[in-house]
């Protein structure tokens, strides 16, 4: 295996394993949104913001290794963006292509669970603001809570 196969399968083991966290961290912020823990789904998004910014930076070491070594690997990328092997099998491009449908599968995953918690949020909106219409049809009714006086005082 020539050096440029080795580095470009560990940038693309290191994507997928930026991806299996993205999606973890994807389902953990549905459980944080569906228990009102506001805190954590806030802990959540500062994270999906990092590894998503961590998977930006290395698509362009991708990239580029994929330019630099397209011929020699045997790479196509398709209208899809998907990135398929042009030749015939070898041991190393077994590994490669294995690797490939790994990657594909992680990346199908991220975008059914994004998708999944866009329609949530969306959701989530619509419900918000049929509590807040609600409470505003009824601000005549009841009165505004009192505020809460300091400890000792009457």
């Amino acid at each position: 295996m020539t050096l440029e196969t080795s580095t470009y399968l560990a940038l693309l083991e290191q994507r997928i394993a930026l991806l299996g966290s993205l999606a973890t961290s994807l389902l953990s912020a549905r459980e944080g949104l569906v228990c009102l823990d506001l805190h954590g789904l806030e802990q959540r998004i500062l994270e999906q913001q990092k590894l998503c910014l961590d998977i930006h930076s290395l698509d362009a070491g991708i990239d580029r290794i994929q330019k630099q070594c397209a011929a020699q690997l045997g790479l196509l990328s398709t209208s899809s963006g998907k990135t398929v092997l042009a030749r015939l099998p070898s041991p190393e491009g077994n590994r490669i292509e294995v690797v490939l449908t790994r990657l594909h599968q992680a990346q199908s995953t991220v975008k059914k669970l994004n998708r999944e918690h866009q329609l949530l949020l969306r959701r989530s909106r619509r419900t918000v603001g049929a509590l807040l219409n609600s409470y505003h049809s009824f601000a005549l009714t009841y009165h505004q809570p009192r505020p809460l006086l300091p400890a000792g005082r009457p």
